[in-house]
């Protein structure tokens, strides 16, 4: 009887009642049977919990044992009816001998472990592709979609292609079209239902199509895509507004005040009133405004010299001198400058 007192005693002095593994159930329902190097899948996950939840106050994931593959998406469980939760995490490959990790879930309170129930990885069997495909651009996809193809013309040998790419299930980011040496990603955005992205091409100026495929995990094949080039009527935006003194839309600004000017001092020839001496001065320094010369600042022999002002713009010319040039615009983090053979491009704001 003792005995019997000393084991309630302790039961009840020490926590509260673990809960027993049985009340925890976790199985996969989706898995791919086969994937692809630096490609992004998703697994699909089920919880069912038995216990009352006054037992726990937090579900924890934790993965060990994993190799070779990259985890994109944080563990977040949704519960879908009183005792059953779901959980979708997306990975990418990174080599061709990977391991998925053991995956384990554990119910606390207060920060305590009550229960803990672990799954296994399931068997995913890797497959080559894209062998002697000239044309393959790295990407691969449940579908995706080609949002719009805008090209302009960026010199005279060359054109700038700009893709608004949308993908489901994809791997956006690993995206390389054919032999263009100059392209890269403008930006990228992921969301719950696919990927965006716009990815810019320097192209030939005699390009009539881009082509590439892409690997369509439903249809286990590739599937080709042909852009024609559509060539806009205005240069590149790196391009435009040179030189903003040299600018229609400044000329018609100094033209305008000019114009105020002239009026105020017919009217005040006419009138004498001293309001329209002040008018008169105030458009003077307006116009004085308009016709103050942009900045100009010396590069340094060896500055880069970029396409576009984005972080993966490509460099098109290292200065082989220093060089005197004029600042036509400036962002948080570049300059756009003109060179004295009015080309243009950008610097970085940390020269």
């Amino acid at each position: 009887m003792p005995l019997i007192f000393i084991i309630l005693f302790l039961t009840y002095s020490f926590g509260e009642e673990k809960i027993s593994p049985k009340d925890i159930y976790l199985e996969y329902t989706y898995y791919p049977k086969r994937v692809f190097t630096k490609q992004n899948f998703t697994i699909k996950l089920k919880a069912t919990i038995l216990t009352n939840q006054d037992k726990y106050d937090k579900i924890n994931t934790t993965f060990t044992g994993d190799k070779n593959i990259r985890r994109l998406t944080n563990p977040s469980w949704i519960q879908q009816s009183e005792k059953v939760y779901s959980l979708d995490l997306t990975f990418k490959t990174e080599d061709t001998q990977f391991v998925l990790p053991k995956i384990s879930l554990s119910l606390e309170k207060n920060n305590t472990i009550q229960s803990q129930i672990s799954i296994n990885p399931p068997d995913i069997k890797f497959e080559e592709i894209a062998i002697n495909q000239e044309l393959f651009s790295n990407i691969i996809a449940t579908n995706i979609e080609i949002i719009t193809v805008k090209t302009k013309q960026y010199d005279n040998k060359t054109l700038l292609t700009t893709l608004n790419i949308k993908g489901k299930n994809s791997n956006l980011e690993e995206t390389h079209i054919g032999r263009y040496k100059s392209q890269g990603i403008k930006s990228l955005t992921s969301k719950e239902n696919g990927q965006n992205l716009f990815y810019y091409v320097m192209i030939p100026i005699h390009t009539k199509y881009i082509r590439f495929n892409y690997y369509n995990t439903i249809f286990k094949d590739f599937v080709p895509i042909t852009l024609p080039i559509n060539l806009e009527n205005e240069l590149v935006s790196t391009q435009t507004d040179l030189n903003p003194n040299k600018n229609n839309i400044i000329i018609y600004y100094q033209l305008f005040v000019t114009a105020l000017i002239i009026i105020t001092i017919l009217a005040y020839i006419f009138s004498r009133e001293e309001k329209y001496i002040f008018f008169m001065v105030v458009f003077i320094f307006i116009l004085a405004y308009l016709f103050i010369p942009n900045k100009k600042i010396l590069l340094n022999e060896g500055q880069k010299i970029y396409i576009l002002p984005t972080s993966n713009s490509i460099v098109y010319k290292i200065l082989d001198k220093k060089e005197l040039v004029e600042v036509i615009n400036e962002t948080e983090n570049y300059k756009k400058v003109l060179f004295n053979n009015e080309n243009v491009g950008w610097i970085k704001n940390d020269r």
